[in-house]
């Protein structure tokens, strides 16, 4: 693992963000799957919330850095990042903004709509064209 001295703010949010993008596009996937549980379908919603209020956060915050900003301290925007993951979950926890459960609802009536045959069907169509395109 690289030193963090070497990593730039941008190498750093890159990594942050391909990682969080990566964690969560696996935990929707599992919890797509018929086998879910309600409680695991709800937690991948509400960690989906999470990281897009996360995502709005920082680009608003982007947008209003001072001049006086050029001088970044990569240590700053770390607590900067881990500041906005705080806010972004407790948006989430809250659930005010409603994102999470309806995305929660649409999901488990998705899940209720496909037999377990037909999900096996699409996960093996999707590996063979992942497969193809490899």
């Amino acid at each position: 693992m690289e030193n963090i001295t070497n990593l730039t703010n941008k190498d750093y949010s890159s990594y942050v963000t391909q990682a969080q993008t990566s964690n969560l596009t696996n935990q929707i996937k599992k919890s797509t799957s018929s086998e879910a549980t309600d409680e695991e379908m709800l937690a991948a919603c509400k960690e989906f919330e999470a990281y897009l209020v996360e995502q709005v956060y920082k680009q608003v915050q982007s947008t209003i850095k001072s001049d006086s900003d050029e001088d970044d301290n990569p240590y700053a925007d770390y607590a900067y990042d881990l500041q906005a993951q705080q806010y972004a979950k407790l948006v989430s926890d809250q659930g005010k903004l409603g994102l999470a459960q309806q995305l929660y609802e649409s999901m488990k009536k998705q899940n209720a709509a496909i037999t377990p045959e037909e999900l096996h069907e699409q996960e093996q169509a999707a590996a063979t064209t992942q497969t193809q395109n490899a």
